[in-house]
């Protein structure tokens, strides 16, 4: 199973986590499968406003093509930046 935390912007209901089981082998993949669980999902993840994290290992580059595997969470997080 692979746990998704996501942020206040992009939750669906009144929890912040979901939960996928089954193979599930790439973030791109994660993406694909929450864009059928949630209906446009895909679109509002823009990557200059939202990284990930895989268990705590924030991922600054080629996020998509990071493998999972069963029992990694996933944190999508807002970008935030200053000037």
């Amino acid at each position: 199973m692979i746990k998704v935390v996501l942020p206040g912007t992009l939750r669906v209901g009144a929890s912040d986590t979901l939960e996928f089981e089954g193979s599930i082998g790439s973030i791109a993949e994660l993406i694909e499968a929450l864009d059928v669980r949630i209906p446009g999902f895909k679109d509002q993840l823009d990557d200059s406003v939202f990284n990930f994290a895989v268990n705590d290992e924030m991922l600054l580059h080629r996020a998509r093509e990071r493998r999972l595997a069963d029992g990694d969470i996933i944190e999508i997080i807002p970008t935030i930046s200053g000037g």
